[in-house]
């Protein structure tokens, strides 16, 4: 985790919380040396975003300090445009991400749409992007600014095979301290030599060194250690429990056995640890059955698709029955959201759902 890099963010007792009901950290202390190449990782609602946060200034600590070095620069890859960037060009989008005039910007833009693999002409409006244009307009926003410190919070989810393959060229080659968000394991072993981990319970960050297959081994097994634990004082909390009722019927001195008994099973409940759980992208959700449905449910004769920036309508031929699948693949930009959005609605001029 680069051992030998100097210090350059420390946060040195930090507690946080979103009001009394929802605390985050808990006098939470860690080092970031310069050079690294770190995974953050937790569960969903630990609070992996809200560290971000807190290193960029977004978010202020209830408790505790977080040093950042003289100089250090650090750039985070927001996850949404602000209205007012709608309406800019592409080269205007990126001149925002500079204090100062950065002259003979128009490289540097190339160099960053290249590492998100996307085509963009500088003087195209903003707006006119698909949502995943956008998503990569953003993350190229944080990389063209070269910081000490980059930020990325799940890069790769509006990114296709080549976008990713791109990004992850740039992470190996970037010299400078670099913190990921990610449920992309591929992509994080890739380049990530260490990983802080956010263990929702205990509310405290736990830093792991090695690879990212290797740290989830080392937390896999804690984990299994931490059921094995829970296991064994079930069985020995179930065994007081009958023998605390047991005595308690006898009446007598044996109720005050009784009694103990039961203040020993408080305290081995006590005992018991609370498991983390690896992240989950997507919540459960169920489908509703139509059983009565029968014959075509969908047909599409034409769509449309993006083509050189511009619309262009497709016939086709295409019916779905129960139970049949179609996958829709492209690269991002060519409307893939946009075609099913349309057929959902029932807004679409080229597709039925009978």
């Amino acid at each position: 985790m680069s051992q030998g890099g100097e210090v350059i963010i420390r946060f040195e007792e930090v507690s946080f919380g979103y009001g009394h009901n929802k605390p985050i950290l808990d006098e939470v202390s860690f080092p970031i040396r310069r050079g690294g190449k770190l995974t953050l990782m937790g569960q969903n609602g630990a609070g992996k975003s809200t560290v971000f946060g807190l290193i960029t200034g977004a978010l202020h600590t209830e408790n505790g300090k977080i040093h950042i070095g003289q100089g250090v620069t650090v750039a985070v890859s927001r996850q949404v445009i602000p209205r007012a960037d709608l309406e800019l060009t592409v080269r205007e989008f990126f001149e925002k991400c500079f204090s100062k005039k950065v002259y003979d910007i128009d490289p540097k833009i190339d160099a960053v749409l290249e590492v998100v693999n996307l085509n963009a002409p500088h003087d195209r409006i903003v707006k006119s992007f698909s949502g995943g244009q956008q998503a990569r307009l953003l993350l190229a926003s944080a990389l063209i600014q070269d910081p000490d410190v980059l930020l990325l919070d799940e890069p790769t989810n509006n990114l296709d095979k080549a976008g990713i393959a791109h990004l992850t060229d740039f992470l190996k080659k970037y010299q400078k301290t670099c913190i990921v968000i990610s449920h992309d394991a591929g992509f994080l072993n890739s380049f990530t030599e260490g990983v802080l981990y956010l263990n929702i319970h205990t509310r405290k960050i736990e830093q792991f060194v090695g690879n990212y297959f290797d740290v989830v081994k080392q937390i896999t097994a804690q984990i299994e250690k931490e059921n094995m634990k829970n296991a064994q004082l079930a069985k020995e909390i179930q065994a007081n429990k009958d023998k605390a009722n047991f005595f308690a019927m006898k009446g007598g001195q044996m109720r005050m056995v009784a009694k103990r008994m039961r203040e020993k099973v408080e305290e081995m409940e006590e005992a018991k640890v609370d498991v983390r759980k690896e992240d989950k992208t997507i919540r459960n959700f169920t489908i509703p059955a139509q059983p009565e449905v029968v014959g075509k449910i969908l047909e599409i004769t034409s769509f449309n698709m993006i083509k050189n920036h511009k619309p262009s309508k497709r016939k086709t031929n295409i019916s779905l029955k129960k139970k049949e699948h179609l996958l829709l693949v492209g690269p991002n930009g060519i409307g893939k959201p946009t075609l099913l959005e349309t057929i959902a609605k029932g807004k679409s001029t080229g597709a039925k759902i009978t």
